[in-house]
């Protein structure tokens, strides 16, 4: 079971792409940028999925229809060009980050409503934080 769930979720990082058209960061969000040579970006919202301290228990077999859902969903979200990468992460801060969603939007907004309908966020297996990760335009295909 676990090989299949990694498959599918190596399978939907690899084989998602979507171009996103974003502004430049604002200058006052990084100083250190001045006019003339500011680089342009393109922006995502990338959201980390954690494992909360309170999630409930949920019985073996429920869990395991959860996690189908769960890439199913993430299947659906990459097909209609939601969602751009998405993985499991081996986490070393402590802070239990069980997977990262990156979402082909600079809309906190639109990615929170894509959250959403994930069945472990649901099921309050997983909470989100969300974060606007600029990258030089261009760089992430």
């Amino acid at each position: 079971m676990i090989t299949r769930i990694f498959v599918c979720l190596v399978a939907v990082g690899l084989s998602a792409s979507a171009a996103v058209e974003t502004p430049p960061i604002p200058e006052a969000s990084h100083p250190s940028l001045t006019k003339g040579n500011a680089p342009e970006f393109d922006s995502f919202v990338l959201v980390l999925l954690l494992r909360p301290p309170n999630a409930p228990d949920v019985p073996q077999p429920e869990l395991e229809q959860l996690q189908e859902q769960h890439l199913a969903n993430m299947k659906r979200l990459h097909n209609e060009g939601k969602l751009f990468k998405a993985g499991p992460i081996e986490d070393q801060s402590g802070r239990n980050v069980r997977g990262i969603f990156i979402f082909a939007t600079d809309s906190v907004e639109k990615a929170r409503e894509w959250v959403g309908s994930d069945p472990l966020i649901k099921r309050g297996r997983l909470v989100a934080e969300y974060m606007k990760w600029y990258v030089e335009k261009g760089q992430l295909k």
